[in-house]
């Protein structure tokens, strides 16, 4: 499990168990992972000089690289209201500025996206409220919560974890799409985080995303 519990000095909850089965190398996506849609299907173009609109950089969370980890780029997303540290060759997916529903999607080489949706929660409403909704919400669009409200802390901002599976429409037959999500609320605003993965967890990749998790600030 991804994330830090509080008073944990930064160390993960838990370990994963499986390797993912795809692997990128060097500075971007492998041929294998830019064939699957479900994480290379571009919603909105976000290259060039309309990425500002969604993405600045926040220099006090750059990290050079250090065998095994990449080199991290500090950012600020989501109309000045998120920081993370996010590895440089994450490419923005889609993005949105619309406010109470901004959000803003990354792909991974290595075969995962990243996201971070804005919630229509208040951040005083109480978690027991706030996670129901979440969980009604997800439940709702068919998905299976199979583990739930994980006590997790980020850089700023407090949350819980959960472990979600959905059906993902293909041409031969649906395809099962895994993601770890965390629910954060910060002092002016809530968001979900979702990382989606192949394969049966997040083993591989779980040391680069400690960092974009630890780093997350929710203002």
């Amino acid at each position: 499990m991804l994330g830090r519990a509080p008073g944990s000095a930064g160390k993960p909850i838990a370990a994963g168990l499986v390797a993912l089965a795809l692997a990128g190398c060097g500075g971007g996506p492998s041929a294998i992972a830019t064939s699957n849609r479900t994480f290379y299907d571009w919603a909105v173009p976000t290259e060039g000089a309309g990425k500002l609109e969604f993405e600045e950089h926040y220099p006090p969370l750059d990290l050079s690289a250090a065998e095994p980890f990449p080199e991290y780029v500090g950012v600020t997303v989501l109309r000045h209201g998120i920081h993370l540290s996010k590895p440089k060759d994450w490419i923005l997916r889609d993005a949105s500025n619309q406010p109470g529903q901004a959000y803003v999607g990354y792909i991974s080489p290595n075969a995962y996206s990243f996201a971070v949706y804005e919630r229509p929660e208040a951040p005083s409403t109480p978690w027991l409220d706030m996670m129901k909704r979440f969980e009604d919400d997800t439940q709702s669009l068919g998905a299976k919560i199979l583990g739930k409200r994980v006590p997790i802390a980020t850089g700023i901002g407090q949350g819980r974890a959960y472990d979600v599976t959905r059906n993902v429409e293909a041409a031969k037959s649906p395809l099962v799409s895994n993601s770890r999500e965390y629910l954060v609320r910060g002092a002016t605003r809530v968001v979900l985080v979702q990382i989606v993965y192949e394969g049966d967890d997040l083993s591989l990749v779980n040391p680069e995303l400690l960092r974009v998790v630890d780093t997350l600030e929710v203002l």
